[in-house]
């Protein structure tokens, strides 16, 4: 099924205009969204000292350059990793750091042309592979594998965490953390993202396509559960998103007109959202911790934070994870390179602030300093290559889906993190396993209803 999209009257050069238009405006009011953030979560690291006009002008047209370099005709698997990164990652990193006044401009300079540069090369190179070829899976066997895969995971979930379970407010939200995080062991945290990464959204996107609302629910569910345990603020992120992207398509077409529309809504309403004077908790609170502080601006001010770090304290080489631990040693002993962070950045708090960070900051310039920056984009590219064979170009409704809680995970968590923990390489086997068994021929095998 091919994803056209819904620009097809306008000219290719006018859609790219369009894209650049859309990303300069949301990169400049993202701007003005962190400074609203800083005047509450200042001590949080979300520093403010705005530099010369002209070097925010200067981020603002970054912004707008990588817009303007997004696919204009279509979604592809790579295509659609472009989109996300671009206005999740990418444009945060080039117009937040320069706003938090903590590197010296020779240091800012670099850190700034690295990034650019690197997601220019990113997005204008690299492309899908060939689909490797698909395997003899029936559809049954498949879906017997999935309900399978939920029953045991939750039940794996309810026997580590049942006496723990909370659905706690946004206040609530570090309090159940810390009297959680020591059940289970490192075994569940991969549990959990299988679940939350691969099964619930294949679940759910299946379900959302064929109206299969059991599905919808089972998988509703299954992410309720999971953010029960933790209280994992990006699970709930991650499934608006989800449903979010499967509603950017009409009628298999890619929407984006509607698209554009949502980035300047949120672009617009950021600013207000944030403002002191309007957050009191409850629902608009809400919104702005997750949307606009966890999501939106966050990336791009934990880039700024981790490069000032390792600009004055050692480097991991990567060994703060298993590619990379077997070849150097990692130098901060028993805590996280997001502990370390969050000692760093908020010292009264100690290692209880975790500033987990997106693979730019957590493997490029935790890795090797800015100059990792190009070094952790090779990775990721060679990784969405390689996932984009597994995938293949079917239905990229179900595709682009289902591999959003992967895609925002990049946003959030160390590149390796995101495959291995967060169940990025099961979401990618799944869709493999999915395209399997539509591509075999036993079509008089259905998959079960379940209700």
């Amino acid at each position: 099924m091919t994803a056209a999209n819904s620009d097809q009257g306008l000219p290719i050069p006018l859609r790219h205009l369009l894209n650049g238009g859309v990303a300069a405006f949301y990169g400049f009011f993202l701007i003005l969204t962190y400074r609203e953030l800083s005047k509450i979560w200042g001590y949080l690291g979300f520093w403010y000292t705005p530099p010369e006009p002209s070097v925010t002008a200067l981020s603002v047209a970054a912004a707008g350059l990588l817009g303007a370099m997004l696919p204009a005709r279509s979604w592809t698997v790579v295509g659609f990793a472009k989109w996300v990164l671009c206005f999740l990652l990418f444009i945060p990193t080039v117009t937040i750091p320069p706003q938090q006044g903590t590197l010296l401009t020779d240091d800012l300079l670099l850190l700034e042309t690295l990034a650019l540069g690197s997601a220019v090369v990113f997005i204008a190179f690299l492309r899908d592979g060939a689909p490797f070829p698909p395997l003899r899976l029936s559809r049954q066997a498949l879906w017997q594998g999935v309900i399978v895969c939920w029953i045991l995971g939750n039940l794996s979930i309810l026997a580590v965490f049942g006496g723990s379970l909370s659905l706690a407010s946004i206040e609530e939200v570090y309090d159940q953390r810390s009297s959680t995080s020591g059940l289970g062991g490192a075994a569940i945290v991969y549990v959990m993202g299988f679940m939350s990464g691969a099964v619930n959204p294949f679940l759910l996107v299946i379900g959302l396509a064929q109206r299969r609302w059991s599905l919808v629910a089972m998988a509703l569910a299954g992410q309720v559960l999971i953010y029960s345990t933790l209280a994992a603020k990006v699970v709930l992120g991650s499934t608006l998103l989800t449903v979010g992207t499967f509603l950017a398509f009409r009628h298999g077409r890619v929407a984006f007109t509607r698209i554009r529309a949502a980035i300047l809504l949120f672009a617009i309403l950021g600013p207000w959202i944030t403002a002191p004077r309007v957050i009191m908790g409850g629902l608009i609170g809400a919104l702005s911790d997750l949307i606009y502080f966890r999501i939106l601006v966050l990336p791009g001010a934990l880039v700024g934070i981790y490069s000032e770090f390792f600009l004055n304290y050692p480097v991991t080489k990567l060994s703060h994870s298993l590619v990379g631990r077997a070849f150097s040693t990692y130098p901060y002993g028993s805590e996280s390179v997001g502990q370390v962070i969050g000692r760093y950045v908020t010292p009264t708090l100690g290692a209880a602030n975790n500033y987990n960070a997106n693979f730019i900051a957590a493997d490029g310039i935790a890795g090797f300093s800015t100059w990792g920056v190009p070094v952790i984009f090779v990775f990721a590219a060679a990784w969405l290559w390689f996932a984009s064979r597994l995938v293949g170009q079917g239905n990229r409704q179900i595709v682009c889906a289902m591999l959003m809680p992967f895609i925002t995970s990049l946003a959030d968590a160390s590149l390796f993190t995101a495959i291995l923990t967060n169940g990025g390489a099961a979401a990618a086997l799944l869709l493999y396993f999915y395209r399997s068994a539509e591509d075999t021929k036993s079509y008089g095998v259905a998959s079960p209803r379940v209700r």
